[in-house]
């Protein structure tokens, strides 16, 4: 038959092992065997314990034992060769008092308390009655649970009892005590306690008022909690070996019942402190008792005595990025590794706390909540999507315009990393000290995505080849300003906006700035033309014309950012000047082809004038001979004579005479 514990009330479980006993030990010629007394081990905590068989109780007596208790059983009668007989052994598992020194805790909101199975290979069972009301949890060899009115039972079949463990623990939430606590800035926690431990209420309960607002204001960031955060009491073996464990998913707090100040704030700050924020458990460990420490030190409340430097011998020594959640503590080596994780994450984080200081810390965690890059541009900080191990916690901590922390660098290389995660280290500080130089080079422009972004994910190799790409752009910005400055303009921002704002290469600003440069060259050459002096044809042929115009309209597209603009312009006015020699030879020539024309007409003019005023004088005379007749007088010549002959007639015979013959 199997043992059954079960609570009945809250005063203890009540164990009962029924037996049943068969000699199986055959007599011989010479010997009878027969058993008086069986003795067998119940569990060291067992009290009141008591045997009987079919007919009453009987006689049983008990010795202690480091680790058990040995029960003997007197029966009531011989049990020789092929007999058996049946006997039952109850006992009680009282539980101790919060923070004694038993494993049995027993209440009316819990109970924790450990499994034992007995008999031979193959034929015990074990089984657990709980409570209506009580919900069950084991650890260790596992219990089947079948759910009735009256309660939960747990039953199992164990190959070989006499190996076979479980704890089961069993709560009834409805049974805690309830405390409310309200602060500012909307954080609600409900403090849910053993009835019977009015002390641990206390403790936790004050604590947390005095603890939180302190908490908030060192971390800097809202209250995360949407919900009331529960905060129970559990017995400290029913953690698994820890003080307190923070269920993320649920948002609730176990914390054991030992009265611990510095326990009870660690696991309160893993509200902020969690993988959500730093993904690495060294990281929000650490980040956790050293917050617990510095809060408790601040409202003078027992601290303890802070970090301690870890040994790198020390027998549970493991790289803190090695260190993970093991789960349950049931052996040493991992109770080694656990305290010394615990210890090393305490100082390690201590040093980059110091190192970063309070403030710095506040804008860590700020970029780590909203994911802001740890190295900042012109813009509005851009976005990360990698998780925050300890390579960005060091990025958040180091701002890159302040000297890196030494101090940190050298607790995190020593103690958290492996030698190839230390190599990363020295490859980041060469490529930190080349990205300091470019930002002094830029001289007020930042660094783009195109350098930050591979910075942020420690792909320095080819974040220096963007920083050398950077440079040649930083260069090319700096002749253009010289250029520019010659001509007494200044560039637009469109290159800085384009070099600030590259995100794959700096194609673009390069672009522009070669731009730039060839509407810089237009303007220089246009105005060297329109600044040397013109010789005479060349001012002939600039007559009416202004090549100023289109050259300051260059000036003023080229400090628009018209780069197009300005090169027709600028080329518009050197045209002008250019072919001003040409326009003045051509007038020049025409100038002088007129001029003649005009002298040629002005002397065939005075020739026609003079034959036509001898014709006139002619055509006077020859009219006078041959008509008598009264005219009108010529107001420009007098008559002549009456007695003159008629002039004669050149070429022509005279008047009266014959033709000549031909």
């Amino acid at each position: 038959m199997p043992p059954i514990p079960s609570i009945p009330r809250p005063v203890g479980v009540h164990v009962a092992i029924a037996f049943q006993a068969t000699n199986r030990k055959p007599n011989t010629s010479t010997f009878i065997y027969f058993y008086r007394d069986i003795t067998l081990s119940i569990q060291p905590e067992a009290r009141s314990v008591r045997a009987a068989d079919k007919a009453g109780s009987i006689s049983i007596t008990t010795r202690q034992r480091q680790f058990f208790v040995d029960a003997t059983v007197h029966l009531r009668a011989n049990l020789y060769y092929q007999g058996s007989t049946s006997f039952t052994i109850r006992y009680d598992l009282v539980g101790g008092a919060p923070r004694s020194a038993s494993p049995i805790r027993v209440g009316k909101a819990f109970a924790t308390f450990g499994v034992w199975a007995w008999g031979d290979v193959g034929l015990g069972t074990v089984q657990v009655l709980t409570p209506a009301g009580f919900e069950s949890q084991v650890d260790g060899d596992p219990l089947d649970a079948t759910t009735a009115t009256s309660g939960t039972v747990l039953r199992a079949m164990p190959a070989n009892p006499n190996t076979f463990y479980s704890i089961v623990s069993a709560e009834d939430r409805a049974a805690y005590g309830s405390t409310r606590i309200s602060l500012e800035g909307g954080v609600e926690i409900v403090v849910m306690a053993w009835p019977e431990d009015g002390s641990w209420t206390r403790t936790v309960s004050d604590t947390l008022r005095k603890g939180l607002p302190k908490l908030r204001e060192l971390i800097g960031l809202d209250w995360p909690v949407a919900h009331d955060l529960n905060v129970r009491e559990r017995y400290t073996p029913a953690l698994e070996g820890y003080a307190g464990l923070f269920f993320t998913d649920g948002q609730r707090i176990d914390v054991s019942e030992d009265l611990d100040p510095v326990v009870i704030v660690h696991e309160a700050s893993h509200a902020w402190f969690d993988e959500a924020l730093f993904k690495e458990r060294w990281i929000y460990e650490g980040l956790a008792q050293e917050y617990a420490w510095r809060v408790q030190t601040a409202v003078g409340a027992g601290a303890g005595p802070g970090a301690e430097r870890p040994d790198l011998k020390d027998p549970g020594y493991v790289p803190l990025v090695s260190w993970t959640f093991p789960e349950v503590i049931r052996d040493q080596k991992t109770d080694d590794v656990e305290r010394y994780g615990y210890g090393a994450a305490f100082w390690v984080i201590h040093q980059v706390v110091a190192a970063a200081g309070l403030d710095g810390m506040q804008a860590a965690f700020a970029a780590a909540e909203t994911n802001r890059t740890a190295y900042v541009g012109a813009g509005t900080p851009e976005l990360v999507d990698a998780a925050d191990d300890w390579r960005r916690l060091l990025d958040l901590i180091e701002p890159i315009d302040q000297a890196d922390a030494a101090n940190a660098e050298t607790a995190i290389r020593q103690f958290a990393l492996t030698a190839g995660d230390a190599q990363a280290l020295v490859d980041r500080r060469a490529a930190r000290e080349r990205y300091r130089r470019l930002v002094s080079a830029g001289d007020g422009w930042l660094p783009p995505w195109y350098v930050r972004r591979q910075m942020g994910m420690w792909s320095f190799a080819g974040a220096t080849k963007a920083m050398a790409e950077a440079t040649a752009v930083l260069n090319l910005r700096d002749s253009v300003a010289a250029a520019a400055a010659s001509l007494g303009l200044a560039p637009d921002n469109a290159v800085r906006l384009a070099y600030e704002g590259a995100q794959d290469g700096f194609s673009g600003a390069i672009g522009i700035a070669n731009g730039q440069l060839t509407a810089l060259a237009a303007v220089a050459d246009a105005e060297a033309k329109i600044d040397a002096a013109p010789d005479l044809v060349a001012q002939l042929g600039l007559v009416g014309e202004r090549p100023r115009v289109p050259y300051e309209a260059a000036r003023s597209a080229f400090s628009a950012g018209q780069l197009e603009q300005a090169v027709a312009s600028a080329a518009a006015a050197a045209a002008i000047i250019d072919a001003a020699p040409a326009i003045g030879q051509q007038r020049l020539l025409v100038g002088v082809g007129m001029a003649v024309l005009v002298l040629l007409f002005v002397v065939l003019l005075v020739v026609l004038l003079r034959r036509r005023g001898r014709r006139r004088s002619a055509a006077a005379f020859a009219l006078a001979a041959e008509a008598p007749v009264t005219l009108a007088a010529d107001p420009a010549a007098a008559p002549p004579p009456p007695s003159a002959g008629p002039p004669d007639v050149e070429g022509g015979p005279e008047r009266g005479d014959s033709p000549a013959d031909p």
